[in-house]
């Protein structure tokens, strides 16, 4: 039977598009869930650091402690935008480095779905060798770790803080901190900063469905972003999750943390229920050992091999001619030019060339695809579960996974698909789920719904923090009406001395962490040559021009033809959950200079990297800031 792709696509599409309850109906992070606000991994009365006291003041106050902080400390200190590590200030909500990766299910030691040896930056720098092509959650954690300890940036953090407000006074920034110890009473802090950095992510609150009847539940609940051994078994570093042999376990969600959860899962849960929305294009991953040999002879042979690497990938999956002679990751990604709807690629079709662009990442598209859905025919051994499995759009709309074990998960007689057609999860009892109108008793409640979108927040807003800037204006504010206008998507037009490693207005690619230390170099450069500009010993206040900041607009928007397939695909965060289909012409032409660059993330790095060279630190204006 010969399937029409596009009209197949779209059905799939409405499906989702029509849902009477809305497309993004989640609980604000204003509605208190305790699973998601405790903190499972620090002990409670541990006080919080403070590097700098109340009242006192520091050079950059970086907010978050993942790759994005510990990248941008790194980078001011290696080009002498900070003299020394006692010049930064690092504060971060949890209790530790990670971000991400301090709070994340692949604690479980569930390997990431990125590609090998480029995800972990700064492994030159660092000597380390990862164990795996695919590095598991908590050797991730560990390597953060070991970032913070070589750069000495341990002792310059403070943990258990939240941003609550910065506000621009002059010629400084005045940041009001939150302690909130585990067991221990709150406390406001106010430190004053010459640069603020925002690195606060873009993955930073887990989201949950707002479900009738989440308050009868009776069981257990956790979600993936907030893993709780206590309710599962193991730790970290024995992930043998023995408490739910003589337990029903849920999990809602099939996106890509749910392809590394259901495995594990399904090998000690009595029983399993995957409830699925949407499911995820799931290909093969490959993942071994790495071999030490390989690593001598083949891949840290020279300097600047990683980065060489990183580039490579980015090649594979932003262009699908004039490829290099080798591949040197060769892996998923670098088989789906057609990623390159997502994030951008170099194209000679124009803007106004809509159709012919979308027509063109179909060709790109079909053929894997459907090796895609055939590959869910052939492991997974009932057919119409098989059938559920296959995802029906294009493999630019959603992040595609790879993995070895999650297809083969249903072939277990304890692990059942519950395929909701689109619709999701209808209700909560006190033992059971409901849904397309049959209960499923259940123990446990495992959410795999993701976080909030990266998209429709600037880092200020992730951060749940009110940045003011010159005349007082708010950045979320902005943000929301897409007025927010950057240079080169880290300096903001209204906002001195203010940095951020956002995906808006940015080069994106598939390995976010090379995006977070192109923008971390940049934003070195800039303070060090700003200061050299103004004088020895003195500080800068640093503020891009409202024209440049157009200019930017400009680019962005001469870029965007590559919304037009993003707007075919079934909602998720790149489609705005759906929203994006429904936007009058005025708002998708903000969205448009206020979105993602459509060249590609090279071409991105490149208009950086030549900005840079200039020395002229061209549409941004440079003043000494008073004695």
């Amino acid at each position: 039977m010969v399937v029409d792709l596009k009209q197949k696509y779209e059905e799939e599409r409405q499906k989702r598009q029509q849902q009477s309850k809305g497309l993004g109906q989640f609980f604000g992070r204003d509605h208190h869930v305790d699973f998601l606000t405790e903190d499972p991994w620090i002990q409670a009365g541990t006080p919080v650091h403070r590097p700098v006291p109340n009242g006192g003041s520091c050079k950059i106050l970086i907010f978050g402690a993942g790759f994005a902080g510990l990248l941008a400390a790194v980078k001011c200190l290696g080009a002498g935008a900070a003299k020394s590590p006692e010049d930064i200030l690092i504060v971060d909500p949890a209790g530790g480095f990670g971000g991400t990766w301090y709070w994340n299910s692949p604690r479980m030691n569930i390997d990431l779905t990125s590609t090998g040896y480029v995800y972990l930056p700064l492994l030159e720098e660092t000597g380390y060798i990862p164990s795996r092509r695919y590095a598991g959650g908590e050797e991730i954690r560990k390597y953060v770790n070991i970032i913070a300890k070589q750069w000495h940036l341990e002792d310059r953090a403070m943990f258990q803080t939240a941003g609550k407000s910065c506000s621009w006074d002059n010629d400084h920034w005045v940041c009001e901190l939150v302690e909130k110890p585990k067991g221990l009473a709150e406390q406001t802090v106010k430190i004053h900063a010459d640069y603020v950095i925002l690195g606060s992510g873009g993955f930073t609150y887990p989201k949950i469905p707002n479900v009738p009847g989440m308050g009868s539940f009776k069981g257990k609940m956790l979600h993936t972003g907030r893993w709780l051994y206590d309710v599962t078994g193991g730790s970290p570093e024995n992930p043998v999750l023995d408490k739910l042999r003589d337990k029903r376990v849920a999990i809602i969600g099939t996106g890509a943390t749910a392809i590394q959860a259901v495995p594990e899962l399904g090998k000690y849960a009595k029983e399993l229920y995957v409830i699925q929305r949407t499911p995820s294009a799931v290909g093969y991953r490959g993942n071994r050992d790495t071999d030490m040999e390989e690593w001598k002879t083949k891949i840290a042979t020279k300097k600047g091999w990683q980065a060489e690497r990183m580039n490579n990938l980015q090649v594979f999956t932003e262009q699908a001619a004039d490829l290099p002679e080798e591949n040197l990751i060769n892996d998923g990604f670098c088989s789906m030019p057609s990623i390159s709807g997502t994030f951008g690629g170099p194209s000679d079709v124009k803007a106004d060339d809509m159709a012919q662009q979308v027509e063109y990442l179909h060709k790109l598209d079909d053929e894997r695809s459907n090796e895609v859905r055939a590959r869910a025919l052939e492991i997974v051994k009932d057919q119409k579960t098989a059938e559920k499995l296959q995802a029906w759009y294009p493999g630019w709309c959603k992040r595609p996974t790879f993995h070895d074990e999650y297809l083969p998960t249903f072939n277990l007689p304890s692990v059942h698909l519950v395929d909701t057609d689109g619709k999701g999860l209808e209700s909560l009892t006190e033992n059971s789920i409901k849904v397309n109108g049959q209960e499923f008793p259940v123990d446990i409640i495992v959410w795999s719904t993701g976080y909030g979108n990266p998209l429709t927040e600037s880092l200020a807003g992730k951060a749940e923090m009110a940045v003011r800037g010159r005349t007082g204006q708010d950045m979320e504010g902005l943000n929301k009406t897409m007025d927010l206008k950057t240079l080169h998507g880290c300096i903001t037009h209204g906002f001195p001395n203010l940095f951020h490693t956002s995906l808006s207005q940015a080069g994106v690619g598939v390995n976010q962490v090379q995006r977070l230390e192109e923008q971390s170099i940049h934003i070195g450069y800039i303070i060090a040559e700003a200061e050299r500009k103004v004088g020895q010993g003195q500080r800068a206040i640093i503020e891009p021009t409202e024209d440049a900041c157009n200019k930017w607009g400009d680019e962005l928007a001469a870029a965007a033809h590559l919304t037009a397939a993003v707007l075919q695909c079934t909602p998720g965060y790149f489609t705005l959950e759906g929203d994006a289909a429904h936007l009058p012409p005025e708002a998708l032409g903000k969205l448009a200079r206020t979105g993602l660059y459509g060249q590609g993330f090279l071409k991105y790095a490149r208009t950086l990297d030549g900005w840079r060279t200039s020395g002229n630190l061209d549409g941004i204006q440079v003043a000494a800031a008073a004695a």
